[in-house]
Order: structure tokens, then C-alpha cells, then sequence
């Protein structure tokens, strides 16, 4: 096997007809590993930074892609992923063993000090499944750690049935608070999905965001300019796809709640929510996902990604977790291996038996406090 390494920005674009058709034959086909998301997001977050795009071949056809960026400050390579991109994975069309082995060995040749720090990768990935045997045949040493737990829900049927597989106080939570904000006015959820909607739709969303709670945090659209150049690159990139589709939720035509999110091979992925706090007594958060929930099950998508981290009111509108790892590749030492040993065997020891530590650490204290009554 032969890997071509391409390590200007701008030069990707010549291996966008490879890179897509490998994305179509690989396992792991998901948004965050198109030519457009990461095109787009090496523009705002990595710009005049050093990458390592490695194209593998067999022969004359590609076989594989490996999307790495050069940290020279920590010494490692790194997927392209931060807090608004997620699960970046090997892009590989055949010979799965093999051709990460091969891109592994070429960078260990070439940079025999740089490491490896891969982070949150889906435990669903064929490479968390081969990454003993793949570590072994480049001589590398993995440390796993767990990583964020993403909700999903797997959408089946209708959405009226749905809704009656929840529990009665959510049902009567749920119609509660879609009955009092229609009692404030004129409630109406818009699709935004057509490029002739994009750039009012932006102006409402920035508008939402710059009210919202996430301002004095520091993580809406509007408290980061680099945040609202992204989004909105991305928003009208994906709408020329046919993959963009965000909602806004109106009331008395004012925005006061949005959901920024892209439908994808039939998957929709729920990038960015929020909502206006002059309203938050009436629950807009809570309306626009009831409405955004029937919207998607009527389109007969196949699963809502909710991305980010749990929470209450993810989980309880999920169908189940997607779990995530970092994955640390280490060439072999006495202290690659003891990092190993602690995150792999000792550390998952220690908190499964966590419960039986503490309990006994109480029964001898209050015998203790017995014996000394």
C-alpha cells in the first residue's frame, strides 16, 4: 500500500471526488466526515495551521483516508473535533487492518516523536473494534478512556404512537405547556431547508442566540464571531446540498426558540438549541422539540442524533446512547505501557469495585463508633 500525504488546506480539493466516493463504501458515513463539514471547518477552526490528510491506495485505487491535523505544540496528530464537531473517524473503503497500519507506520517514520490522541470516536467504529490488533502491527501502545454519551433516538412508526409509549406525567407535561404558550398568541414552527430562506433565517437565529442564556456563557452564536461566520458557512453550504434543515419556533411572529441541524443519509443531526429567556416561562424549548419531534417523524428520517452530552430532557425523548473514547496511540515504553495498564485495567477495577470500597469503609466506621459508645 501507498499513502499520498496532502498537507495544504487548499489542496483538498483535489481529492474530493476520491474522498467521496470512499465516504459512500465506508462503514462509518456520517456528516462529520464529508469533504463540505470538515472543508468548513478547517476555514474557521484550524486556518494556517499544519494537516496531514493521508490518502491510502492499493494500486491504482484508494482505499482509505485518514483526516489527521499536525499538533506541533503537543507533539501529536489529532481528528479534526471540538465542542461543534463530533465523531471523526478512519475513512476506509477496504482492507481496514492494513491501511490504518500503513498510514500509522508512514507518520511513525517521519515523525518518530509525535503521538497519537484521536478523540471521541464512537465505540461503534470498526477501528475501536481492530485497534488491539492495528496497535500491535504498528507497534503502538493504545490507552482508551471514556469519552461523552451521546443521546439518539431511532425513529419507527408514527409520531402519535411515540408519544404514547412515554409515561402519563410526560404526555400531560408535554400537551400542558404547548396549551399555554397557544394561549399567548399566533405559535407557529418553520422548516428552513430551501437557500432562498437562509439569510432571514440567520438573522432570526442570531437573534434568538444573542437572547438566549448561552450568551453569558460565552457559547451562543452571537458571543463568538468565529461561531456565527461557521454556522452560517455552513447553513448555506448544506441548504445548496439539499442536506440543510433547521426550525424556528415563532410566536405573535417573533422568533423565540431555533434548532440548527442537517439532515444527512437519512439521519438528522441536531448541531445548535436555543431560546429566547424573555420567554422562557412558557417553555419554548419544550415546544419547539415537540414540533421539530412530529416534523421528522412525518419525514420518515431514520434517526434524530441529539449530539453533545446527556441530560434530562434528552434522555427522555431518546431511544438510546451512543458512547464515545478517546483513543491514545503511544509508541512503546515502560511508560506508554503503565498508562495502559492504569486507564485499560486498573482504573475500570477500581471504579467497579468503587460500591464495595466504600461500603466497607463505612461498616468500619460505624463499628468503630460502636466500640467506642
Amino acid at each position: 500500500m501507498v499513502v499520498e500525504e496532502i498537507t495544504l488546506i487548499q489542496d483538498l480539493e483535489k481529492i474530493k471526488a476520491a474522498w467521496e466516493s470512499l465516504l459512500k463504501s465506508s462503514k462509518q458515513n456520517n456528516l462529520f466526515l464529508t469533504y463540505e463539514w470538515i472543508s468548513i471547518w478547517l476555514k474557521h477552526f484550524w486556518n494556517n495551521k499544519p494537516i496531514s490528510f493521508a490518502i491510502i491506495s492499493n494500486g491504482p485505487e484508494p482505499v482509505g483516508l485518514a483526516p489527521f491535523l499536525v499538533d506541533e505544540q503537543e507533539k501529536c496528530y489529532r481528528f479534526p473535533v471540538n465542542d461543534y464537531s463530533h465523531r471523526p473517524d478512519f475513512i476506509i473503503k477496504s482492507d481496514y487492518k492494513e491501511a490504518i497500519t500503513t498510514v500509522l507506520n508512514t507518520i511513525k517514520v517521519a515523525r518518530h516523536k509525535y503521538s497519537f490522541y484521536l478523540h471521541e470516536v464512537s465505540v461503534d467504529s470498526p477501528f475501536i473494534n481492530s485497534i488491539e490488533s492495528i496497535s500491535e502491527s504498528a507497534k503502538l501502545v493504545p490507552v482508551i478512556k471514556e469519552s461523552s454519551n451521546a443521546p439518539f433516538l431511532t425513529i419507527n412508526g408514527d409520531y402519535e404512537s411515540f408519544f404514547k409509549s412515554k409515561s402519563k406525567h410526560f404526555q400531560r407535561e408535554q400537551l400542558r405547556k404547548l396549551n399555554k404558550i397557544k394561549k399567548e398568541g399566533n405559535v407557529r414552527l418553520e422548516r428552513i431547508s430551501s437557500p432562498s430562506q437562509i439569510e432571514k433565517a440567520i438573522v432570526d437565529i442570531l437573534k434568538i442566540e444573542r437572547n438566549s442564556w448561552k450568551e453569558k456563557q460565552g457559547t451562543s452564536f452571537t458571543a463568538d464571531p468565529k461561531l456565527a461566520l461557521f454556522y452560517s458557512d455552513i447553513a448555506r453550504y448544506t441548504a445548496q446540498k439539499g442536506w440543510y434543515r433547521s426550525y424556528i419556533l415563532y410566536l405573535n411572529s417573533n422568533p423565540i426558540a431555533h434548532l440548527f441541524g442537517i439532515a444527512y443519509q437519512n439521519k438528522y443531526y441536531a448541531l445548535k438549541t436555543s431560546y429566547d429567556l424573555n420567554y422562557r416561562n412558557l417553555s419554548p424549548g419544550v415546544v419547539l422539540f415537540q414540533l421539530v419531534l412530529q416534523d421528522v417523524f412525518e419525514a420518515k428520517i431514520s434517526e434524530f442524533d441529539f449530539l453533545g452530552v446527556e441530560s434530562r430532557w434528552k434522555n427522555e425523548l431518546a431511544s438510546g446512547l451512543r458512547k464515545h473514547v478517546d483513543v491514545y496511540l503511544y509508541s512503546r515504553s515502560p511508560l506508554s505501557v503503565s498508562k495502559k495498564l492504569y486507564e485499560n485495567s486498573l482504573k475500570p477495577f477500581i471504579r467497579n469495585k468503587a460500591p464495595f470500597v466504600i461500603s466497607l469503609k463505612n461498616y468500619m466506621k460505624h463499628a468503630k463508633h460502636k466500640r467506642n459508645k
